[in-house]
């Protein structure tokens, strides 16, 4: 698990229970039962001592209380309350769970209040590491209603905690699910924690989902990397792994020489020169490559200018021949070229072409291509749409399913 998510838990408990001690200290309606006369002078003096802050001598006088054989069992349920506002004033938790349980049972608790006991009881329960009764606490309290996002994390992380990874995975997604509908963006140390709890079980799809989940509200080239990583393994043609490269450039996620060297290398056998000189380019600023790769890589930069240079002039040609030729596949050749220039609208425009004019292979790629250009050159809507009629092969709707997700991000 996350150790910082912990420790801002933790942090959260002491400020949920230091609010209980304050709303404690606050005076109240008088209640219809009555403070006996046995008992009633202590109790003022603990309720005076705990609006002064004054634990230690709040904690005196509940001891007389408690000593005292005449009291009746509202002094009882007062005594309670005020112990467990001492003790938690005085940050000693362990001795404030026994008081604020047995407040809790009592019939003098007003059921509003005990909603917001609840809450506090699962804080902290947290708090003393008894993961059992801060899941039993929490989830009294979101039942009655109370749902706040330190809430959901103690009983989050305390199935976790108590290693009962799949009810940590079921009450995550739970959560999570309910923010999403609800228009907000999930909480980053939550979602690696349904990750965490994924891994644990041993379920890659319920990994993939947390993963998909962190990249869409948390888009970090790590999370990025760890998503695409299972794809490098699965088996495509030079075409979808070079899409599959442009997704992880896109994403901030080539890392090592070798594949800013293939993805050029790629790009340069389907048509796309331009594109291999700005891979290359891109590699040598980030200093990717080690020094036996630099003079391999300067070389195959030297062909992949030379080819651009003989390549570029001749697109604006090529595209006025293809237009009257019978199938797409020459124009959408066009727009292969012109999107490795960076010349996206006109890449979308013989892309669309060409795929409307009908292509003898390849159209699943083609339109792949035709929505990364959209999306390239501002227009999100079109390239979302375009993505979404990606059809026919589970690699390529895989990464188009994957850059929608990066598209919405």
């Amino acid at each position: 698990m996350n150790k910082v998510a912990k420790l801002a838990v933790a942090g959260a408990v002491v400020m949920m229970v230091a609010s209980a001690t304050a709303a404690f200290a606050e005076d109240t309606p008088p209640p219809k039962p009555q403070v006996s006369a046995a008992a009633g002078k202590d109790l003022q003096a603990a309720q005076k001592a705990l609006t002064a802050k004054s634990y230690d001598e709040a904690l005196t006088d509940l001891d007389k209380v408690k000593a005292n054989p005449k009291k009746n069992d509202y002094d009882e349920y007062l005594m309670n309350e005020f112990y467990f506002s001492a003790y938690a004033g005085a940050k000693k938790f362990q001795e404030a769970q026994a008081p604020l349980e047995a407040a809790m049972t009592s019939k003098y608790m007003p059921p509003d209040e005990l909603k917001q006991r609840h809450m506090q009881a699962a804080a902290l329960a947290y708090q003393l590491q008894n993961y059992d009764k801060a899941i039993e606490f929490g989830n009294l309290a979101l039942k009655d209603g109370t749902s706040t996002v330190q809430l959901n994390t103690i009983v989050a992380q305390s199935y976790y905690l108590k290693n009962d990874f799949k009810n940590t995975d079921s009450f995550v997604r739970g959560m999570v699910d309910d923010e999403v509908k609800a228009g907000q963006t999930p909480d980053e140390e939550i979602l690696l924690l349904g990750e965490s709890a994924s891994q644990k079980l041993n379920d890659e799809a319920g990994e993939s989902h947390w993963l998909e989940l962190l990249a869409a509200y948390h888009p970090k080239p790590a999370y990025w990397q760890n998503l695409l990583q299972d794809m490098y393994t699965t088996k495509m043609t030079d075409k979808q792994l070079l899409q599959l490269y442009r997704l992880s450039a896109e994403v901030g996620g080539l890392k090592s020489g070798s594949e800013y060297t293939d993805m050029a290398q790629l790009a340069m056998d389907a048509g796309s020169p331009g594109e291999a000189v700005s891979t290359l380019n891109a590699g040598f600023a980030a200093n990717v490559f080690s020094a036996t790769e630099k003079q391999r890589n300067q070389h195959l930069l030297d062909s992949a200018k030379k080819q651009a240079a003989a390549d570029e002039p001749t697109l604006a040609k090529s595209e006025a021949e293809s237009a009257s030729a019978a199938t797409g596949d020459r124009l959408v050749a066009v727009g292969v070229g012109y999107y490795g220039y960076g010349e996206y609208a006109k890449a979308v425009k013989d892309l669309s072409a060409g795929l409307a004019k009908g292509m003898s292979k390849d159209s699943t790629d083609a339109r792949l291509l035709l929505a990364i250009a959209q999306l390239k050159a501002g227009d999100k809507a079109a390239a979302v749409q375009s993505f979404g009629q990606v059809k026919g092969n589970p690699v390529s709707e895989r990464l188009a399913a994957l850059w929608i997700l990066h598209a919405k991000a």
